[in-house]
C-alpha cells in the first residue's frame, strides 16, 4: 500500500504544517520565505527530515514538488530531493532555458527529462518510479520523460528525506530554488507501517 512519507499540501501556505511518518527535522533545516510561505533551498539551507524507523524494501517512489528556480540558468548540479543514500533527483546544466532532470538509483544516474529554467512561476514536478522499471516525469501535468526499465528489480531503504544539500557551505544569499507544496510517497513490501506524525 502506498503511504505518505512526508507531505505539505495545505492551502494555508504554512510550510510547518506538514505531515509525515514519525521522525524529526534536523536543527535549522528550514529557511522560510515570509512573504510566500516557501522554503528557500540553497547551499547551507535545506529541509532535512530524519525518520525514526527507516523504511525497508521500498519498491516504489512517487513525489510531487512545486518548485521555482528564479535565478540564473542552471550552471552546476542542483540537488532537488534525496531519499536515503540510494535515490537522488537533481537538475543539471543543459541550455540557458532548460535544465536536465536526472535521477540516481543505486549509484546509477539516468537522464529522465527537462525542466524550463529560470522561472518566475512555480512548476509542478511529478516523478513516479516502480521496481518494475516503469518511470514517469511530468511537468505541470504534461509527460516529459518516460523509461520502461529504469533500475528494474531494485529495492530501496529510506532513512531520511532531504530537499537541497545540507552538508554544503553557504556561498550566496540567493536561493537556488524555492519549494512550495510537496508530497513524497513510498510503496513498501512491508505489511506494517508506523503511524503518521504531524509536524
Amino acid at each position: 500500500m502506498w503511504r505518505s512519507v512526508l507531505l505539505h499540501e495545505f492551502p494555508d501556505h504554512n510550510i510547518r504544517s506538514f505531515q509525515g511518518l514519525p521522525g524529526s527535522l534536523s536543527p535549522g533545516s528550514l529557511a522560510l520565505s515570509p512573504s510566500e510561505g516557501t522554503v528557500l533551498i540553497a547551499p547551507g539551507r535545506s529541509l532535512h527530515y530524519v525518520l525514526e524507523t527507516p523504511l525497508l524494501e521500498v519498491i516504489g517512489v512517487s513525489c510531487l514538488l512545486r518548485v521555482k528556480h528564479p535565478g540564473r540558468a542552471v550552471s552546476s548540479s542542483v540537488r532537488i530531493l534525496r531519499l536515503g543514500d540510494e535515490f537522488d533527483l537533481s537538475l543539471e546544466p543543459l541550455t540557458t532555458f532548460q535544465a536536465l532532470v536526472r535521477v540516481r538509483l543505486h549509484r546509477v544516474w539516468h537522464d529522465i527529462g527537462q525542466l524550463p529554467t529560470p522561472s518566475t512561476h512555480f512548476a509542478e514536478l511529478r516523478f513516479d518510479w516502480h521496481t518494475s522499471g516503469k518511470t514517469y516525469l511530468r511537468v505541470d501535468g504534461r509527460l516529459v520523460g518516460y523509461h520502461d526499465a529504469l533500475s528494474r528489480g531494485s529495492r530501496l531503504t529510506i532513512e531520511d528525506v532531504t530537499f537541497g544539500s545540507p552538508d554544503t557551505l553557504p556561498s550566496s544569499s540567493d536561493p537556488h530554488y524555492q519549494l512550495g507544496e510537496f508530497f513524497v510517497r513510498a510503496l513498501s513490501r512491508r505489511a506494517r507501517w508506523p503511524r503518521r506524525n504531524r509536524g
